[in-house]
């Protein structure tokens, strides 16, 4: 009986095949999840570098404008002013200095784990 073929054999071949195609779809849609998930991602950073780029064409604009400016007199003068504080002269220049805020920490403030920690603190002192 070896040539017979019965249907007990042909319906574990089937099940065999189609469990190895099973396989073969579930590796091929992850690797096509992959794919996918790299799109979006290159997506997104294509986004972010635009904005990135429209930020520093802005930022060369400023600075395209700033050397005109201090390539004329008035400019050189205003920006030499505003960063060094010079003056020229016979002129005086005047520099005001706020009081420092004082950094006061009041028990309010203070949050319960370092209230515990300071009390041990002040047993070993």
């Amino acid at each position: 009986m070896r040539g017979i073929k019965t249907k007990e054999s042909g319906k574990w071949k089937k099940v065999g095949i189609f469990l190895i195609l099973l396989i073969l779809l579930g590796v091929l849609l992850n690797s096509a999840r992959k794919v996918y998930d790299k799109k979006k991602e290159a997506q997104d950073t294509l986004v972010r570098m635009q904005g990135e780029v429209a930020k520093l064409e802005n930022r060369n604009e400023v600075l395209k404008q700033s050397i005109k400016n201090i390539n004329t007199k008035e400019g050189l003068e205003f920006e030499l002013r505003q960063k060094l504080n010079v003056a020229q002269i016979g002129e005086s220049v005047a520099v005001i200095v706020d009081e420092p805020q004082q950094a006061s920490t009041s028990v309010a403030q203070i949050s319960d784990w370092q209230k515990l920690k300071n009390l041990f603190m002040d047993l070993f002192k």
